[in-house]
């Protein structure tokens, strides 16, 4: 059985809002508990258990597939799974993960956090409840899982720089190594967003016939990339030959105001990452010239393998090197030359077989 809660929306908090939040909920926290943190790994029973895996919005094809893939992992073991929608509010993915923690059951949780800020204050909540938690793509560069406990079995990450430069170099190079870009960022607050943007100017920085004409955030969110994508255009009209995006979602977003101005295939626009169905269709029709996979089916359902297996004793967090607590995962660059391999969505089976040694595409330590 799986429950959506939380209302979809697009706000996005400061980097200042996004760390008193953390802080005063971790206070809060601390002193609502008033005792050590609950060791449960080995030891609870599946009908005890709820699954809970959080994202920002369902309509982020990107965090659709990955909840497609937590639903798929849960149900292989007929373990409930809560899917929490916080919208893109830090507050708000508290809030409600704290009412799940209050129902008695013990979770295990697999969570992009919205930014960095927000993973400290996640993670002691659930290892405060004897849940398990596994956090993905952000967390303060120096904070680590074996910082805080067993009850933060691991942080998963991909390589954003190489994401960033790899699809900032095919975007050169499908230029001709001249022209001006536009780059659309996520949220300025999240890791992963900073990362991919230094990868892109890496890229840029190595050769000079390029010019990066402006970059805006757009929040990982479509319509915020359209419209901005639209105000861009308006105010670079021809001088825009290219456009870089963070995610496919944004890129979507982009690709939509570059049709309405009727320079679809003229302007060419790279995606850093996603590999949605919707973004590997515009590759093949010649309207985009990169996204990367990041593999959302098989990160919907990894961070869930971990906690359980934790949980139900297949795995010993306490005695699990570093880097399998804090580890890249495989990934790779799509373009029109690879991109017909991609093209197939996994089945279900296919997603829990690929989980099943959780750690099987570690592609080294993350250092964040």
């Amino acid at each position: 059985m799986t429950w959506t809660v939380g209302p979809i929306r697009t706000a996005a908090r400061t980097i200042g809002a996004a760390v008193a939040t953390s802080v005063v909920a971790s206070s809060a926290i601390a002193c609502s508990t008033g005792a050590d943190p609950v060791d449960r790994t080995g030891s609870v029973d599946p009908a005890d258990m709820v699954m809970v895996s959080e994202v920002r919005s369902l309509t982020n094809p990107y965090e659709a597939a990955w909840v497609r893939g937590s639903q798929a992992y849960a149900d292989s073991l007929g373990i409930d799974l809560k899917v929490i929608v916080y919208g893109g509010d830090s507050q708000n993915a508290l809030s409600q993960l704290q009412s799940v923690l209050a129902a008695g059951k013990t979770v295990l949780l697999n969570i992009n956090p919205n930014t960095s800020a927000d993973t400290p204050a996640i993670v002691r909540a659930v290892q405060n409840s004897g849940g398990c938690a596994v956090t993905q793509w952000s967390k303060p560069e120096d904070l680590h899982p074996w910082d805080v406990g067993n009850g933060w079995a691991s942080y998963v990450s991909y390589d954003g720089v190489q994401q960033g430069f790899d699809t900032g170099e095919a975007l050169v190079d499908s230029l001709g190594g001249t022209g001006g870009v536009i780059a659309l960022q996520g949220l300025l607050a999240n890791e992963i967003s900073q990362t991919r943007f230094q990868g892109f100017q890496d890229a840029l920085g190595r050769q000079s016939g390029v010019v990066l004409l402006d970059d805006q955030p757009a929040d990982f969110d479509r319509n915020k990339a359209y419209t901005t994508t639209q105000t861009l255009l308006n105010k670079y009209g021809d001088q825009v030959n290219g456009i870089w995006a963070a995610t496919d979602s944004m890129a979507l977003g982009a690709l939509q105001a570059v049709r309405e101005a009727g320079r679809a295939g003229e302007v060419k626009i790279a995606s850093s990452a996603d590999a949605t169905p919707e973004g590997l269709d515009a590759i093949v029709r010649g309207e985009m010239v990169t996204t990367y996979t990041t593999d959302p089916y098989f990160n919907g359902a990894m961070g869930l393998a971990i906690c359980y297996q934790a949980l139900s004793g297949e795995i010993d967090v306490e005695t699990l090197p570093h880097e399998k607590r804090e580890f890249f995962v495989d990934q790779s660059l799509i373009t029109p030359g690879n991109v017909q391999q991609f093209l197939t969505v996994p089945s279900d089976e296919e997603i829990v077989r690929s989980v099943q040694d959780p750690f099987a595409r570690m592609a080294g330590p993350a250092t964040s």
